[in-house]
């Protein structure tokens, strides 16, 4: 009877923190990857990305969405577990574009593109106690046209809380 107490109990307060985070944030991604291209390696740093997140919670209590809405027109939802003040995120996939230049790999000419990457995502993070989320994640992944490989476990994202 007792355990059933507790986990009821524990529930709730789960709850209530995914409740507590729910609304609309500003966020921006920054970070660093490694591009791969046979032996040679480079380190890039990632486009900022900005845009609107917004974290609804689930039907489980503690289970709860991220919605990011890319400023630059990239839509997509991470799933996420929130227990107390720690999230953990679903792995999940999607594309991102990443600025590929020669100087980067030690190919010859000096040229700049911007190339796809099918990337898989894992992390975690935290809500702050000013109510703001931060995520620590890492991405593996293949160029879509091109055979580079990424791999980056320094990717930040910093989504501050909209004024209620």
């Amino acid at each position: 009877m007792l355990g059933a107490c507790t986990m009821m109990l524990c529930a709730c307060q789960d709850t209530a923190d995914v409740r507590q985070a729910e609304g609309g944030y500003t966020y921006k991604t920054s970070g660093v990857v490694t591009i791969r291209q046979g032996s040679e390696s480079g380190e890039v740093h990632l486009t900022p990305e900005t845009g609107t997140m917004v974290l609804t919670s689930g039907k489980n209590g503690s289970e709860a969405v991220l919605s990011f809405n890319h400023s630059g027109g990239d839509n997509y939802d991470m799933h996420v577990r929130i227990e107390k003040d720690s999230i953990f995120a679903d792995a999940m996939e999607r594309t991102i574009d990443v600025e590929v230049s020669t100087d980067t790999l030690p190919l010859g000419t000096v040229t700049h593109r911007r190339e796809a990457f099918g990337i898989r995502v894992n992390g975690d993070g935290k809500i702050m106690s000013n109510g703001d989320v931060c995520l620590s994640l890492s991405y593996t992944g293949r160029a879509l046209n091109e055979n580079y490989t990424l791999s980056g476990t320094d990717i930040h994202v910093h989504c501050k809380r909209n004024a209620k």
